[in-house]
């Protein structure tokens, strides 16, 4: 087998479709319909005409030898929207939610690209499997970009969800269109990351699927990870979009001469290319980098989970030198990259010089994060005619493996024992059956400034934007950005109540963006943004995110914020006054005494907001005070009734 850069392979098969479509930075929370009482079966449903799979994996088995990045699906267009497609279902006085069911028969997963995507303050869109073992989202106005271009991670299954949480009195409109449906057909990993929010009563059991590199790849958790940690936090996955077609690649953040922390990542100019033709710039923004996507041992595949971002622009590559040059292709991506997703700004070295020893960190057939080893002496070579645009390595067996590369390590980087970068993977011919192959990287040497002159062909003006004349730099963690953190001065609170929030940030940020989930208003950018009404019973998240100028940090703290029925006066000597606040909802109150014996029950109709009930004529004591709202458990509260 083998993989990576080579120009005009085989036409992609066209697949017609039957119809008329990721931590991702978002702000987390459970969505609506996961506990809503309308069934699946409720919700509209649009299929795709299932794809011919064995057609396409032929054709990457006929393409394999050739040199190219990994294919991991394709995408259908659809051209879907809240106009044209989907089931409403209003939730409350002041929510209503728009759910569509997608589906491709047989899918590993599904991603969704999005055009025209602009989401107003306040309105959520999230993303989950069918049988709810997978989520993603909330997005928000924070995914908002000038291009009005969006994509979401793989989401597992050949069944999802999307779900739009709309706000029926914004004084703003959401707006967007599901352009294309990405069907994965080859193995990937995934991991549960919704059990923990909500089990429903039908939701499957399911194992999680894990990625497809050979057996002998040795995960970075296992000791031959241990002294590149930092390094390992500075590798991402990619799924790269060229067209209709998706592929894995690996790159790596870098740092910079300035130390500012500019979301820059290198990686190999032929992840952007595909038969032929590169990814044009709308391709490129809605990339997905997938950051920490690693196993939970060393000898254990499944991920702990990953974060991700979405959509990059292109700075500099070796195009249109192409196979001529070093194979390069810089990037600097669209978001801050969080401080939450402890990104390490690999070092470089752009020295002429042969590295003894190195590892090489990458996400093999786009699996989570694998380590290769070589204890011998680099080579230089070659990938097109002109001589010394490449390092050839020779990989070494470790105590857990044979580390090799394969489809998907495409665009990694190579360490030398100073643990700076010094290329990234183009191809050659390793894999678990021939551990003896030998690879290609482009150097980063040559890469620095011999690809040409214009900025555009070099690294040099990107990474040394000092021009201080350094060729060699350390990795850094990004310690001068700001630190989000905050208190409320009370979490469990009466409906109704007014809640205070106080900003505890460090490093002093310079903007604030707080998200109260429930709460009004719902948003505000004021550091110490004051008294906010929590007016609906529920479990809500806050979000703040702070910005300096060395970059952006975030804290989520999912179900901060607990509103509970406001009953009073407690005890009583008379009357219970019931306040449930104003959801829209209605509300069905039963009454227990402390013999478990069931006194009462009513109703509070929709719109109500509040009830009394007098306990005269009955003994003093313990109550219990259960109430039950649509989609959510009975609570029970108690109450003394201690009569005159």
């Amino acid at each position: 087998m083998k993989y990576f850069i080579q120009c005009c392979l085989v036409a992609l098969v066209l697949v017609t479709v039957s119809i008329k479509s990721f931590a991702q930075l978002s702000v987390g929370g459970t969505p609506p319909g996961f506990t809503s009482d309308i069934s699946r079966d409720q919700v509209e449903k649009v299929s795709f005409k299932q794809p011919d799979y064995e057609l396409l994996r032929h054709q990457d088995d006929s393409v394999s030898s050739l040199g190219v990045p990994e294919r991991m699906g394709i995408t259908l267009p659809a051209n879907i929207s809240i106009n044209n497609a989907g089931s409403w279902t209003k939730i409350s006085n002041t929510h209503r939610i728009w759910r569509l069911n997608i589906e491709v028969s047989s899918a590993v997963g599904l991603a969704l690209y999005f055009t025209d995507f602009y989401l107003a303050p306040g309105d959520q869109l999230y993303v989950y499997s069918a049988d709810k073992s997978f989520l993603i989202g909330a997005f928000t106005e924070l995914n908002n970009r000038d291009n009005k271009l969006f994509a979401t991670e793989v989401v597992k299954g050949e069944s999802i969800i999307v779900e739009y949480v709309q706000m029926i009195n914004n004084t703003e409109e959401s707006n967007f269109v599901i352009s294309e449906v990405l069907v994965v057909y080859t193995p990937m990993p995934f991991y549960n990351n919704s059990l923990n929010v909500y089990e429903s009563k039908d939701q499957k059991s399911s194992m999680d699927i894990n990625g497809d590199s050979g057996e002998c790849e040795v995960n970075v958790k296992c000791e031959e990870g241990d002294n590149w940690r930092d390094q390992v936090n500075g590798v991402v996955r990619i799924m790269a979009k060229n067209g209709s077609t998706a592929f894995w690649c690996t790159g790596s953040i870098m740092n910079n001469t300035a130390l500012d922390f500019t979301a820059y990542l290198l990686t190999a100019d032929h992840c952007a290319l595909s038969s032929g033709v590169y990814a044009k710039a709308s391709d490129l923004a809605q990339w997905i980098f997938y950051f920490n996507l690693e196993s939970m041992s060393c000898t254990d595949d499944t991920p702990v989970g990953s974060k991700s971002l979405t959509g990059a622009i292109k700075i500099a590559s070796s195009s249109p030198v192409g196979n001529e040059g070093s194979d390069f292709f810089l990037l600097r991506l669209e978001d801050v990259i969080p401080n939450s997703y402890q990104p390490y700004y690999n070092g470089w070295n752009a020295q002429n010089g042969l590295s003894s020893s190195g590892v090489s960190i990458h996400h093999p057939a786009g699996d989570v994060k694998k380590i290769s080893t070589y204890i011998i002496d680099l080579e230089l070579s070659q990938w097109g005619n002109t001589p010394e645009t490449h390092f050839m390595v020779s990989w070494s067996e470790t105590v857990n493996g044979f580390g090799v590369t394969e489809g998907g390590s495409s665009g990694s980087p190579i360490f030398n024992s100073s643990r700076q970068i010094i290329g990234q993977l183009t191809g050659g011919e390793s894999d678990c059956e021939n551990t003896s192959g030998r690879d290609h990287y482009g150097r980063f040497f040559h890469s620095w400034d011999k690809n040409g002159l214009p900025d555009t062909l070099r690294l040099k003006p990107w990474l040394d934007p000092l021009t201080s004349g350094l060729r060699v730099l350390n990795g850094s963690y990004n310690t001068r950005v700001a630190i989000a953190q905050f208190v409320a001065d009370e979490t469990v609170v009466p409906v109704g109540s007014l809640v205070n929030f106080t900003d505890l940030s460090s490093n002093n940020p310079d903007s604030w963006s707080w998200i109260f989930e429930g709460g009004k208003p719902s948003i505000s950018n004021i550091q110490n943004p004051g008294a906010v009404l929590y007016d609906r019973l529920g479990s809500y998240d806050v979000t703040l995110i702070v910005t300096n100028e060395y970059g952006e940090d975030s804290v989520v703290l999912s179900n901060y914020i607990r509103v509970v029925p406001a009953i009073y006066p407690n005890p009583t000597r008379n009357t219970m006054h019931l306040l449930v606040g104003n959801d829209g909802n209605e509300h069905i109150i039963t009454i227990t005494n402390s013999l478990g014996k069931r006194i009462n029950e009513f109703i509070i109709p929709a719109g109500n907001s509040t009830s009394e009930f007098s306990f005269s004529g009955y003994p003093a004591g313990l109550y219990f005070i259960g109430i039950k709202t649509q989609g959510k458990k009975e609570e029970f509260h108690k109450l003394i009734y201690s009569p005159l």
